[in-house]
């Protein structure tokens, strides 16, 4: 069918859908995360990870378990309950659960979807945000990434909604693959020991403060490491509730070619440089190629319509363009006589 069958409304639809931009969680390729012109692959960190945090309100004891893939949607275990699983597109999920001592099981409290692709679970898109740590946060002195992912929700006793964010701040760590260290998310039930308190706690300890929510495990000395969960500093928007976690690993290292500053990165050569930027030689032919181009078709042009050429006369300079093999061949043959005679023997011949 035409084209120009189409009717105009119909042809302006199909054009607008065609330049439609893609969707977010699309744009979030983990094997090519792009910030300020350096490309990372996070690929090896793919895959659901999972830090276990413990928070004691008096008799009570409540574990949360954070879980989050940065590649791909968590995937639902099969047969479990779906009210105690985040819905699908959810790429960071909190699992909340009380746990009685005296008990061999746990209670589901909450379950909540801080990030991922939900518009159509009641939340939004997931909007990802990647930034350079040197960038956002100067001071700290650290090489990185900083990966801000939207979309999470929740709903209070009052049904006020909050909207729910996760920051990950990718800490370079040329030691550290990115999986050590992590906490078994089925042993819900270790508490945090005596001694693991800080003097802080214990000295400064405030009736009126909310419980401290602690990672456990961090004897392992693990990559990814929980820093705090609560309503957002900087904006001012009390409905938004963010997520802090560090994760170190070798993956976001830049290399010495990358940065300039004399550091290496990982072996696999995760942190490269995009090849967006061409060598001075190559821009040298190509323009050389298009300048020969344009004067070619310009020159065929001209001579078929003043003259009327046809075939070889439309060529601009056919003549010598014809000669160029036998100009060549003569010169070839020039320089094979002059190394020649170059190597001869001086003075008489024999007799």
């Amino acid at each position: 069918m035409k084209f120009s069958s189409i009717p105009y409304a119909d042809a302006a639809l199909v054009i607008s859908l065609l330049l439609a931009p893609l969707p977010a969680a699309a744009m979030f390729n983990c094997e090519k995360v792009v910030s300020d012109g350096q490309q990372f692959n996070l690929k090896a960190l793919g895959g659901p990870h999972s830090v276990v945090t413990s928070q004691i309100n008096g008799d009570r004891m409540h574990n949360t378990t954070y879980t989050v893939d940065i590649c791909a949607p968590l995937k639902k275990k099969s047969g479990g309950n779906k009210s105690d699983q985040c819905p699908n597109g959810t790429r960071v999920c909190a699992i909340k659960r009380l746990i009685k001592p005296e008990e061999t099981v746990d209670t589901i409290e909450e379950v909540t979807p801080l990030a991922g692709e939900l518009s159509d679970h009641g939340g939004a898109a997931l909007d990802p945000d990647v930034s350079r740590l040197s960038k956002v946060d100067p001071e700290s002195g650290k090489e990185g990434l900083r990966v801000i992912l939207k979309g999470g929700f929740s709903y209070t006793d009052t049904h006020v909604k909050h909207r729910k964010q996760t920051v990950i701040d990718f800490i370079c760590n040329k030691e550290l693959e990115g999986t050590e260290g992590e906490y078994d998310s089925e042993d819900k039930y270790e508490a945090r020991a005596e001694d693991d308190k800080s003097e802080d706690e214990d000295n400064d300890k405030d009736e009126d403060a909310p419980p401290k929510e602690v990672q456990l495990g961090l004897d392992k000395n693990p990559s990814l490491k929980f820093d705090r969960y609560g309503p957002s500093d900087s904006d001012s928007d009390t409905n938004v509730d963010v997520l802090h976690l560090t994760w170190s690993s070798k993956h976001v290292c830049l290399s010495k070619d990358d940065d300039g500053s004399g550091g290496s990165g990982d072996e696999d050569g995760d942190a490269k440089k995009p090849s967006s930027h061409w060598g001075a030689f190559t821009w040298i032919v190509i323009l050389v190629f298009l300048g020969t181009a344009a004067y070619l078709i310009f020159g065929s042009w001209l001579n078929y319509n003043r003259y009327g050429a046809r075939g070889w006369d439309l060529l601009p300079h056919g003549d010598t363009i014809r000669d160029i093999p036998y100009l060549l061949k003569d010169w070839a043959r020039r320089v094979l006589n002059t190394v020649q005679g170059s190597g001869s023997r001086g003075g008489y011949s024999a007799v």
